[in-house]
């Protein structure tokens, strides 16, 4: 079925019935919930990109081109499920606490220039309310509620804009320098600044879900489909920068609470972190899953939280030159590891390569 033949020039007309309450659609949600209870080898997703409406600030472009992303993800293989992302950066949790930002010379970046040099200062900042409209949270809300209204359904579920976490968010803050330093100078006022970052991201978690009618499916990024009941899904890219005494210190506690707060955690991780399994391993947290990034860090470092965790793999071409494509990668990592390995592949439309993949090994097996 074409795009033309579900979506009309004058608006949404037939779209939900044809679309969002597709006869799989239970049957996706399904497969899904039961990987993620530990049933089966892995799990596919293909993420399209013909319409796609990252990082744009026009609403009004945003509501039309969703429809249309809707209707290419309806054709994907693997899980597909109508999923809609809030994508406005990496500084959608700094931006709450005042700094700068802007864009980069190219002018498709966003970055924020710290509102504290000192944890002495970011101690005193406070953030804005969650539901100001100015902020990204409040933005998503009102692009998913808008849509919904539109397509006259509530079945759409929502990749939340950008969650940082604790960590990352307070290093976005304040002076990342300053901060790593200041783990060694006053521990005392970076346990209490990450005490007031978490306290912030568990309410603006909170704010989307409640936002969004508990259809809260993970975080923009990577795209698989963790549905909020599970646990919560973020980035934790600065555990690479730290040593294994300072993670376990300030890193641990802060995730312990959003663990404690939503149950399952869900971890981006695109650096080099083999040296912090032992730590999580030791945490007594709950982790559905973990990304990582071939060569930076390998599957053999994270052997030992095969048993509980979904590894979510990506391959980092120009470092290594082991394997062609990414999908050369996938295949390797289904046909040639231990099965005690469990994996869920977040596949782009973009890849000839890789939804030749997803076609040949289907959603799950």
């Amino acid at each position: 079925m074409s795009v033309f033949e579900i979506f009309d020039a004058k608006g949404y007309n037939g779209f939900s019935s044809k679309i969002l309450q597709m006869k799989n659609y239970k049957a996706n949600l399904e497969t899904a919930r039961r990987f993620w209870q530990g049933e089966g080898r892995y799990a596919i997703s293909v993420y399209p990109v013909k319409h796609n409406y990252r990082q744009l600030f026009d609403m009004e472009r945003m509501l039309q081109l969703a429809p249309l992303h809707l209707a290419d993800q309806a054709s994907m293989p693997g899980i597909s499920l109508p999923t809609v992302s809030t994508d406005w950066g990496t500084i959608s949790t700094a931006k709450y606490w005042g700094g700068k930002a802007q864009f980069d010379s190219t002018g498709g970046n966003t970055f924020i220039n710290p509102a504290a040099q000192t944890v002495a200062q970011a101690l005193e900042l406070s953030h804005r309310p969650l539901d100001d409209p100015e902020m990204d949270a409040a933005r998503s809300v009102a692009f998913y509620q808008e849509l919904s209204r539109r397509l006259q359904t509530n079945t759409l579920w929502l990749r939340t804009p950008d969650m940082q976490g604790p960590l990352n968010t307070a290093g976005l803050t304040m002076n990342q320098e300053e901060f790593f330093r200041a783990m060694y100078s006053e521990p005392a006022n970076v346990h209490a600044y990450l005490e007031k970052v978490t306290a912030f991201l568990v309410d603006y978690q909170r704010y989307l879900r409640d936002g969004s009618g508990q259809h809260v499916c993970g975080n923009l990024w990577p795209t698989t489909f963790f549905p909020q009941d599970l646990g919560v899904s973020f980035t934790e890219d600065l555990m690479p920068l730290l040593s294994t005494k300072l993670y376990r210190e300030f890193g641990i506690p802060c995730l312990q609470r959003l663990a404690q707060e939503f149950g399952g955690l869900h971890i981006h991780c695109c650096g080099h972190y083999g040296h912090h399994v032992q730590t999580l391993l030791r945490s007594g947290m709950k982790i559905y899953a973990l990304e990582y990034h071939f060569p930076e860090t390998r599957l053999e470092e994270l052997e030992p939280l095969a048993d509980q965790v979904v590894f979510i793999p990506y391959l980092l071409q120009h470092k290594q030159d082991e394997f062609m494509s990414t999908a050369a990668y996938y295949r390797h990592l289904i046909e040639n590891t231990d099965r005690k390995f469990r994996f869920w592949f977040a596949c782009a439309e973009d890849s000839e390569e890789l939804l030749a993949f997803a076609r040949q090994y289907g959603s799950s097996g």
